[in-house]
């Protein structure tokens, strides 16, 4: 009968450091995602906790207290409360990156085109999660304690959508012949103030405001025929 060879010594030791490899690799993603994981559960913890209590009230201590982690903890992923404020307004820019790179605007008539990104930009600025954002973009861009670090980072994340919301609105002027930029301008601040508006009163005084929903969208849909008639007779001529 033939003897079963036996695996040489050298092999051996490759299989077992391959495998050894294979359960170090498993273990360092495990534990990125761990640390992710709890980052993107502290971000979300604050930024409830800003909807609640307002920026200034919630707290070091009232944020961890949301998350159900202890303040230990928190320090370690972001170091201190302005690194944590500055993780939420980065979340809120992921956010609107996210709506923003996958739109199209491809209606056949301009106030179609209008409707269509009203529609884009809601998804975002009429979210009540925006309230935090806006919080802490004005109460960081204005507290004098707040580092030129985090102020670089904070313009750096105001220009961030700028590319796409320009691609956006040449979408929607395509074929109109209207190159004025503070028209484009005028229309992109017009259809995101309708939102804030309704975004804001409805989380202020939501039982006033029961119909708040029906009414916004037919706010929109005069909105964007107004502004279709101001592109397109931009002298207010008859």
């Amino acid at each position: 009968m033939q003897a079963k060879e036996s695996p040489a010594i050298g092999q051996e030791s490759d299989d077992r450091n391959r495998g050894r490899s294979r359960h170090e690799e498993s273990t360092v993603n495990m534990a990125a995602r761990d640390k992710n994981g709890t980052r993107q559960h502290v971000v979300e913890a604050a930024i409830r906790c800003i909807l609640e209590k307002g920026f200034y009230r919630a707290s070091s201590n009232a944020i961890a207290e949301r998350a159900g982690l202890t303040w230990g903890v928190i320090q370690y992923h972001f170091g201190n409360r302005e690194n944590l404020m500055l993780a939420v307004l980065e979340e809120g820019s992921r956010r609107l990156a996210g709506e923003l790179i996958s739109a199209k605007i491809t209606g056949p008539t301009l106030t179609e085109r209008m409707e269509e990104f009203f529609d884009i930009l809601a998804e975002y600025y009429a979210s009540p999660d925006y309230l935090a954002f806006i919080q802490v973009l004005v109460n960081l861009g204005h507290d004098p304690s707040t580092s030129d670090r985090t102020r670089q980072t904070l313009a750096e994340l105001n220009d961030q959508a700028n590319p796409e919301l320009k691609r956006l609105l040449s979408q929607v002027f395509a074929g109109t012949g209207t190159r004025q930029r503070d028209l484009r301008t005028l229309v992109f601040h017009a259809l995101r103030g309708l939102s804030i508006s309704h975004v804001m009163l409805t989380t202020v005084e939501p039982y006033i405001y029961a119909n708040a929903q029906r009414e916004f969208l037919a706010e929109r849909k005069l909105l964007a025929r107004a502004l279709t008639l101001l592109v397109e007779n931009p002298d207010g001529k008859k």
